[in-house]
């Protein structure tokens, strides 16, 4: 019979076969060619199909420590607070298709985070329900943050837009209207490859002035590096 053409140690020099050859590495040793496939043509107005992929995300849990899966089902289902079910599907390692049963619980989940388990950052990004899982990056989340003992002066949007050019992509902004007062209000896109910013400086007169920056509901993340996934012990 045919067998997995046998893929070998680059260390070793033969030996025993990987336990996961790489697919792509296998069919372009088989050198086929468009009459070696017999294709199943799938309309793109197929009806059933297009209406299965409806309200679909895709989560990521930024750990890699394990975890119990039906108890990020639960405490997901909790945080959400859907009107109608969600379904989870687990597609790779910390990584879970979910599929709302409505638009407006679609909509929560993916507008109202950032999202935490377990003080573990959980990110989301839309999926269409066609592209391979495992293909698609997600380094991104939602989160607010406050700039504190901001000058009336500065409380404008382009002083803040100017403040915030590393912070990530600005989705939202407060100037006013804080109960304290004495803080902009901003939701950003995060970009968990990048450290957290911690403070902006501004430069006015030749005079340095210096702001906290803080974050709203943030997960674990490394004093030292800036960095959300680990803290600085481990």
């Amino acid at each position: 019979g045919c067998r997995l053409p046998r893929t070998h140690s680059a260390a070793s020099g033969g030996g025993a076969p990987a336990s996961n050859p790489d697919l792509g590495d296998y069919f372009n040793q088989l050198d086929l060619n468009d009459e070696d496939f017999d294709d199943v043509e799938i309309d793109v107005d197929d009806p059933e199909i297009n209406e299965s992929v409806r309200w679909l995300a895709l989560a990521r849990v930024h750990t890699e420590k394990n975890f119990s899966q039906s108890a990020f089902y639960k405490d997901m289902r909790a945080a959400w607070n859907p009107a109608q079910s969600v379904r989870f599907k687990p597609v790779g390692p910390n990584r879970f298709v979910v599929q709302a049963s409505c638009l407006g619980d679609w909509e929560r989940m993916m507008m109202q985070g950032p999202w935490l388990f377990r003080n573990m950052a959980v990110l989301l990004c839309p999926y269409d329900g066609f592209s391979k899982t495992d293909e698609i990056e997600i380094f991104e989340m939602p989160i607010w943050l406050q700039i504190h003992k901001v000058p009336e002066a500065y409380c404008k949007e382009s002083v803040v837009e100017k403040l915030l050019k590393d912070a990530g992509e600005i989705m939202d902004m407060r100037l006013n209207g804080n109960t304290r007062g004495d803080y902009v209000r901003v939701r950003v896109k995060h970009d968990i490859q990048r450290p957290l910013t911690k403070f902006v400086s501004i430069v006015r007169a030749k005079e340095r002035q210096v702001y906290l920056v803080r974050y709203e509901k943030l997960a674990r993340f490394c004093k030292v590096c800036g960095l959300i996934g680990h803290v600085y012990k481990e």
